[in-house]
């Protein structure tokens, strides 16, 4: 009895225009310009704009713009993107949203954010909800982004062969197992 295995990069089928890359890169920014300037749209930014702009903007908007261009760069070049690309950068953009709802900042009344205002004990629970708001947006863009690379390379998929022939013999069966 033989046994083998090989690894086999997938063939690009029908290079595609990239929409769902360019939907990417416009939320990326638009989650980014949300986390970093939200507040000024309800009138409560404040002293620590230029340090959210400054740090997560910037953060969110690298990582998911980086994640787009590797999602249109996907299509480009013919390979499909992984649903769990697709549903990991939905996952960021959707906690980065609620990030800036939830984050505070200084204003003369003190700390508020756009949900809670600068009413206890809501602004204590936005700010609690914040944090963990932001790593897991961070967490998911990082992880969507290295699946978007991925992706981009083509998928490998693992080719097994089980034979009870002489390795010669031409009616040996194969399995496809994704990679």
């Amino acid at each position: 009895m033989t046994y083998s295995a090989m690894r086999v990069r997938a063939t690009p089928g029908t290079p595609r225009a990239g929409n769902a890359g360019t939907v990417a890169i416009v939320a990326g920014i638009a989650v980014a310009g949300w986390i970093s300037f939200g507040r000024h749209l309800f009138g409560i930014g404040g002293d620590l704009t230029i340090a959210y702009a400054a740090t997560l903007g910037v953060i969110f908007a690298v990582l998911l713009v980086l994640a787009g261009l590797a999602v249109r760069r996907t299509s480009r070049r013919g390979f499909e993107t992984r649903a769990l690309t697709h549903a990991l950068l939905i996952a960021s953009g959707a906690c980065g949203f609620l990030l800036g709802l939830t984050i505070p900042d200084s204003t003369p009344q003190g700390l508020q954010t756009i949900i809670s205002g600068p009413n206890e004990p809501a602004l204590g629970i936005a700010i609690g909800i914040a944090n963990p708001l932001g790593v897991i947006g961070i967490a998911t863009a990082i992880i969507a982004l290295v699946l978007a690379v991925k992706d981009s390379r083509g998928r490998i998929s693992l080719v097994e062969s089980w034979s009870d022939d002489e390795p010669g013999d031409e009616t040996s069966t194969a399995e496809v197992v994704p990679a």
